[in-house]
């Protein structure tokens, strides 16, 4: 029986990642990398594939090739069965392998509302990150013409603007008051929602599905809570997605309460020399230290080098100090981002907050060509004015601009820190220094915390 220093169970950024980490900075270490699909897909493209991609899924692949060019090897196969106490892992296909370390990177699966009458008619699908699923999902709605997606989310609100692009007739059904509302502030959330509808979805907010109703086993209308029934040809769920743990429940890994696998700081669970990153292992939220519900990728690569780089002993303390959520997308040409606390998850964890907005143009002069404006919010505790939270809209700087506020708050800068942060500019790249959005954003948060 072959054996191997670790085995990584799983095929999508956090295994591939590990992979990379532990190849790279231990290269007398032998990897193996289980997933059960030979392609795999760019999480985060899949809404692109049904319009901007050319419902060409292949556009969108994503392999393991920088862990291969390092030496890992991967198997395309399903682990059926893990021997904690012998630390075997047994395959599909009858095949067997030893470990000294394995790591659970079983990514996550789409919650299923088994709850609404309908949902197992055909042309009832889901947003899976399968790379043939998602290929041949694409080439079939492509046929069609009235589809409705149920979810205001990222990923469901990503699909019904790529659809609506694709000239299909798009309804969105979200039952919460605004889209995006579980990461956005109901500032931005507002401003997201508007941009969907501008992109030619009709969004239907504070409304669920009550039934799917069909014809000849194929779905035909869906009936709403308030009486409404629209005609559908295909209804995409995308209501969220839970971790891919019925392997490690059945290894005798501890769950935590949403049913994500329980680990340590480093991505230890609690059995010796078994650890699990990315979307199947529990996240703790940085301003609660409870656990959270956060499956995106940028968390999960992050957990994953914390684990490569610590697997066979902690060489680097303190890695990650809670999941911020660091959110971004576009919709109809308004970019969008957020990280951290805003008012409403500040006020669900019992978070006291300070805020201030400041738009300027994102390059400078404003007369130039192509330029758009750019909003900054600054969240901040009043009492000591580290930054707590973040978003900006606009230009498509947004997403980068997010990323500079997500290191403020992972490294605790203040507002008053900020006052002196030092910028390069370029009237073709950047904001004027003299309004530069962050900067003085923060000032006004120093005003209100010093001076009133």
């Amino acid at each position: 029986m072959k054996s191997y220093d670790v085995i990584i169970i799983g095929g999508g950024p956090a295994a591939i990642v590990t992979g990379i980490t532990i190849r790279k900075f231990f290269t007398e270490k032998s990897v193996l990398m289980v997933k059960e699909e030979a392609d795999g897909l760019v999480p985060c493209g899949i809404p692109y594939v049904f319009h901007l991609l050319g419902n060409d899924a292949e556009k969108n692949r994503m392999g393991p090739k920088p862990f291969v060019d390092l030496g890992g090897e991967v198997l395309v196969n399903t682990v059926v069965r893990v021997d904690k106490e012998k630390k075997e892992v047994t395959m599909e296909s009858g095949e067997q392998f030893m470990y000294d370390k394995l790591v659970f990177a079983t990514g996550s699966t789409p919650v299923v509302p088994n709850f609404i009458p309908g949902y197992d008619l055909q042309n009832v699908y889901y947003v899976k990150k399968s790379f043939q699923y998602i290929q041949k999902l694409a080439e079939k709605v492509s046929r069609l013409k009235n589809i409705i997606i149920v979810g205001g989310g990222f990923i469901g609100a990503e699909v019904a603007e790529q659809l609506a692009g694709a000239k299909a007739n798009v309804t969105l059904i979200e039952s919460e008051p605004l889209c995006f509302s579980k990461a956005f502030s109901p500032q931005l959330s507002a401003i997201a929602t508007e941009a969907l509808k501008d992109s030619g979805v009709n969004v239907l907010t504070s409304t669920m599905v009550k039934e799917i109703t069909g014809e000849n086993g194929s779905v035909r209308q869906v009936l709403t809570n308030d009486g409404k029934k629209i005609d559908a040809d295909a209804v995409i769920f995308s209501i969220g997605y839970r971790a891919n743990t019925k392997l490690a429940e059945e290894t005798g890994l501890e769950l935590n309460r949403y049913g994500d696998i329980h680990v340590d700081n480093y991505g230890r669970t609690t059995v010796k020399d078994i650890s699990a990153c990315g979307d199947c292992a529990q996240a703790f939220g940085f301003l609660t230290g409870r656990s959270d519900v956060i499956k995106l990728a940028s968390t999960a690569t992050a957990e994953a080098r914390t684990l490569g780089h610590n697997i066979f002993g902690v060489r680097i303390k303190k890695c990650i100090f809670g999941t911020l959520g660091v959110f971004s997308t576009e919709i109809n040409g308004v970019a969008m981002a957020a990280a951290g606390a805003n008012e409403k998850n500040a006020a669900e964890a019992g978070v006291n907050l300070v805020t201030a907005t400041f738009s300027s143009p994102d390059r400078h002069p404003g007369s130039l060509p192509g330029v758009a404006n750019l909003t900054v919010k600054l969240y901040a505790s009043p009492v000591d004015g580290s930054i707590l939270g973040g978003e900006a809209w606009g230009s498509k700087s947004a997403g980068e601009i997010i990323n500079i506020i997500s290191m403020a708050i992972q490294k605790s800068i203040t507002v008053f820190e900020l006052i002196s942060f030092q910028v390069g500019t370029h009237p073709l790249l950047t904001a004027s220094p003299v309004v530069n959005p962050i900067i003085r954003a923060a000032e006004e948060l120093v005003h209100q915390i010093s001076y009133t």
